[in-house]
């Protein structure tokens, strides 16, 4: 019998019998380069296949088939040799399992004292009434007052914030629209599918970045400051120094895209401890915030995604916002080169170029207290389109304040 025919009788793929084949557990006789199966290999196959269900592995399979061809043994013998190794096969199985029956048991105990933790643990974030005076029209500047609306635990859930000059802004289940596109934005970014889909040494870059910002974030320095993230997102920042935000300061996660900021909301709400976040969705030029209100502008990669679309340089859109004594914790993609077919147009470059972003956060008045320039990359993943054949990325994090 050919190969073919011996795989489809036994329901396997010709693969697998090569596999066992080149193992040695089946050893058919070869004529004219090809393999001839006979009355042995069937047998040698239904053992095979026997001794798998008891839980044998292919080579203590391998093993059990040397001794049984090679001993030459009596019935008796058999018999005897296969009680020793099914009971010794017994014994570890128990072991296993005894092992795997401790290892469930305290699973199941930590499942439990999280689905009780979890119970006491979700809590509604909107806007607190406290900060509305952090809150401007962004055409005229005024201040912006409640029409009727959802009020609950002093934090506005829904209704209508306006100006009288006429300006609006809705807020829906805690989240302040600057803008009259209420759409569900993007899918929220699968953490575990963005880390399959994308480089080790990409991910290395975002990592080493996202670990030196998160230790130049003094938590101590932080008691009833105003923060503002432009460009939240999915929250890879927020959430990673969040439980470090005193419970006194006013965190602003500012987005245009609304399904990133439900997102990131309806995780922090299951968090151990309320902080004060308000999610704002807005064109970051458009923010309703006060001038000079903002004691600290956290830029985690914000500038940089709002540069592929825009030449203006984000800081300086926002900085009316900022205090004059304002710190600034930024990190930036930075472009060694562009290739001739690069995303990035020309007129855009500038804000990818280091020496050209140093530029403007001076011009700005930030004086540089710490940086870090990351390794280069030559790539990224599904979600990281920008990179082209030959272009090599960098991550430049810069930690600094202005004087005054």
């Amino acid at each position: 019998m050919k190969i073919g025919a011996f795989a489809k009788q036994n329901q396997v793929s010709i693969d697998t019998i090569r596999h066992y084949i080149d193992l040695e557990l089946l050893i058919p006789q070869k004529k004219n380069k090809q393999y001839e199966f006979d009355r042995q290999c069937q047998n040698d196959f239904n053992e095979i296949l026997f001794l798998k269900s008891l839980g044998f592995a292919l080579h203590e399979i391998k093993n059990i088939f040397i001794v049984k061809h090679l001993g030459k043994m009596t019935s008796f013998q058999e018999d005897e040799y296969y009680k020793n190794i099914f009971q010794a096969k017994y014994q570890r199985t128990q072991i296993e399992i005894e092992k795997l029956n401790g290892e469930q048991s305290r699973l199941k105990e930590e499942l439990h004292k999280l689905e009780v933790k979890n119970e006491h643990r979700s809590f509604k974030m909107g806007i607190q009434l406290s900060w509305m005076h952090y809150l401007a029209c962004d055409r005229c500047g005024g201040p912006l007052a409640l029409k009727p609306g959802v009020v609950e635990d002093n934090m506005i859930l829904s209704g209508k914030l306006s100006c009288k000059c006429g300006n609006e802004y809705s807020v829906q289940d805690g989240i302040l629209f600057a803008f009259g596109g209420l759409n569900d934005g993007d899918p929220p970014l699968d953490v575990l599918s963005y880390i399959q889909n994308t480089d080790t040494e990409y991910l290395n870059r975002i990592y080493k970045a996202l670990e030196w910002n998160a230790q130049h974030v003094h938590s101590e320095n932080l008691a009833e400051k105003v923060i503002l993230e432009l460009g939240s997102g999915s929250g890879f920042f927020l959430r990673r120094i969040y439980d470090n935000l005193p419970d006194d300061a006013v965190y602003i996660a500012a987005d245009h895209d609304p399904g990133k900021l439900r997102f990131l909301k309806g995780i922090l709400e299951k968090a151990e401890k309320r902080k004060g976040i308000l999610f704002i969705c807005c064109d970051f030029p458009h923010i309703p915030l006060k001038t000079r209100s903002v004691d600290v502008s956290y830029d985690f990669t914000g500038t940089s995604n709002f540069s592929f679309e825009h030449g203006e340089f984000l800081l300086r859109l926002v900085e009316r916002f900022l205090k004059t004594e304002a710190e600034l914790l930024g990190s930036y993609i930075i472009f060694r080169n562009f290739s001739p077919d690069s995303m990035v147009p020309v007129k855009f470059r500038p804000n990818f170029q280091i020496h050209s972003l140093k530029k403007q956060i001076e011009e700005l008045g930030f004086i540089r207290e710490d940086e870090y320039t990351s390794n280069v990359v030559t790539k990224g993943g599904i979600y990281e389109n920008y990179f082209r054949s030959g272009e090599k990325v960098l991550n430049y994090s810069f930690a600094g304040k202005r004087s005054g």
